[in-house]
């Protein structure tokens, strides 16, 4: 991530700290992905130097207003006026790093072979909240590679517990 990507996800984070609104931005960031994800050409639109600057900006004030709060509308439109708005996912990603960092939850990468039961999903939570000492959200994917077993990634961790591993390890005794 560039720095510039990280000022601006700091100034927006600090926007909703100081004005209280970091769970309405926190809420209005997943609903602005699905939208600009869902319609790829409007970022294309926003950043046009055929359109003029003041019509880009109003059309993006017309399609969000009333539908995100002003902090994250009028950060929109900074992005916007500053040809930043293609960088929008980097930006919001470290922003989310840390709103979770500050209300203390973890974000927990689970990979398995088979998909995962709630029951499953449930126990793995509750003894990962415990280890961590955070509040851990599940993020589950199943992945056929694994043989059987599972992986759990976090920003900074890694607990493998995959079959492939294991057998990776017993392979690699054997052979010593």
């Amino acid at each position: 991530m560039s720095n510039v990507n990280r000022e601006y996800s700091l100034a927006i984070f600090t926007v909703g700290l100081e004005n209280g609104t970091l769970d309405d931005i926190d809420k209005d960031i997943d609903f602005i992905e699905e939208v600009f994800d869902s319609n790829k050409g409007y970022i294309s639109f926003l950043l046009s130097p055929n359109v003029p600057k003041r019509e880009r900006v109003s059309s993006l004030r017309d399609a969000f207003n009333g539908k995100v709060c002003d902090d994250t509308l009028n950060f929109l439109s900074v992005l916007t006026e500053n040809k930043r708005i293609a960088s929008y996912n980097e930006i919001f990603n470290e922003f989310d790093k840390l709103y979770r960092e500050r209300r203390q939850v973890l974000i927990a990468r689970v990979k398995s072979a088979v998909p995962l039961t709630d029951e499953q999903k449930e126990k793995l939570k509750a003894n990962l909240t415990k280890q961590k000492g955070h509040e851990v959200i599940l993020s589950c994917s199943v992945d056929e590679t694994l043989l059987g077993g599972i992986v759990v990634e976090f920003d900074d961790s890694k607990i493998d517990g995959s079959l492939k591993t294991r057998l990776q390890t017993i392979k690699e005794v054997m052979n010593k």
